[in-house]
């Protein structure tokens, strides 16, 4: 019988995490049957099966990391050769750390009624077992809940966390009144009801545009190997999207070389893929500046962590009517807030500075983008 190992998915990755198993022991799959789904710090795959047969083993759980070359699964090259055992009951769905507590506890899996998200048992459904076999409770305080730490949401952890430590980041905040942007957009949209649906985004990835053409500290890296700071000459702009899974950052690749409407239609694409789980390793790829814009749940101001190896990252605000003082009158104006967040290493917070008002001048004077 066949083994089937975890392939080079390539671009560097040397492991993959098991998201989840497309089959089950004792199912019979076709070639190129979807298989698996596994999660790379690139992107999330979904693995087709290189044989046909019958599901014998599956090694690698859902949930568990592998490196490129271990055996993930063993496909029987018949129906009848590849049955380990008549009628084999499935195996039951739980995290190792549930597993253990279930041995320590004297609980059998078999017998539970799994709650989890995607069937699995959890920490939780074998606690609420045990309950009656020590007196009706199994800790001292009421038992909280537990969620493994897998998948996109432990990717964010890891980058995160080495972003944080690695560069010293300083946030700069502009404030910025885009109501005559808004009224271009709604303009736009009003004689172009075929075209992408404009956001603020686009317009935003324009103007940042404009200013990493003006100041290339903001659109570089820092080879720490090295000791060299990369200026790029490409303008791939990354676009943070909300997910189920967590935040993913797709790539706008050429950004410079599009229309308003085409990175509208490029941002809705990424955005939607995203949200499905099925970005491509290439749209995740080589980013030299990220835009990170929650939309109207962007509050006032925030300092976001820069995506390594990236030097900068832009955080757009929610935009709300204001009183403003404008030749000495208080007027209403829509106005919102940039942040900055930099990398000290390779810039001062001078650059920093120019870099966010020039933004906020393009933005607050829609005339000065090029739209087309």
């Amino acid at each position: 019988m066949p083994d089937f190992k975890l392939p080079d998915l390539g671009e560097g990755v040397t492991e993959a995490e098991v998201e989840r198993w497309l089959v089950k022991e004792g199912d019979h799959v076709k070639e190129d049957d979807p298989l698996v789904e596994v999660i790379t710090d690139k992107a999330t795959a979904e693995i087709p099966s290189p044989y046909e047969g019958v599901v014998a083993r599956i090694y690698v759980g859902e949930g568990e990391t592998a490196p490129v070359g271990t055996v993930l699964v063993t496909i029987g090259e018949t129906v009848g050769a590849a049955e380990p055992s008549p009628k084999r009951r499935d195996r039951v769905k739980a995290m190792p750390p549930v597993r253990r507590l279930a041995r320590d506890l004297g609980v059998d899996l078999d017998t539970l009624t799994a709650t989890g998200p995607h069937g699995d048992v959890t920490r939780a459904d074998v606690e609420h077992a045990a309950a009656p076999a020590s007196g009706g409770e199994v800790e001292s305080k009421r038992a909280s809940r537990r969620e493994p730490l897998r998948g996109v949401r432990r990717t964010i952890s890891e980058r995160m966390t080495r972003a944080h430590r690695e560069i010293p980041a300083v946030t700069h905040v502009e404030e910025c009144d885009v109501t005559e942007l808004d009224a271009t957009r709604k303009l736009l949209i009003a004689r172009h009801p075929e075209e992408a649906k404009l956001t603020y985004l686009p317009f935003v990835v324009k103007a940042v545009i404009m200013g990493l053409r003006r100041f290339p500290a903001l659109n570089a890296s820092l080879d720490e190997v090295a000791q060299e700071i990369v200026f790029h000459e490409r303008f791939d702009i990354g676009v943070a999207v909300d997910t189920d899974a967590g935040l993913s950052v797709p790539v706008i690749k050429d950004a410079d070389s599009k229309s308003i409407f085409e990175l509208a239609l490029e941002i809705e694409r990424l955005a939607g893929a995203a949200r499905a789980g099925r970005l491509e390793r290439d749209d995740l790829r080589d980013g030299t500046f990220t835009v990170t814009s929650p939309g109207p749940f962007g509050g006032l101001m925030a300092t976001p962590i820069i995506l390594h190896p990236q030097s900068a990252i832009l955080g757009v605000h929610r935009a709300v009517d204001r009183p403003v003082v404008r030749d000495g009158q208080v007027v209403i104006r829509k106005i919102m807030n940039l942040s900055v967040s930099f990398d000290h290493r390779i810039l001062d917070g001078l650059t920093a500075a120019r870099f966010t008002l020039e933004i906020a001048t393009a933005l607050e004077h829609p005339a000065l983008l090029e739209l087309r």
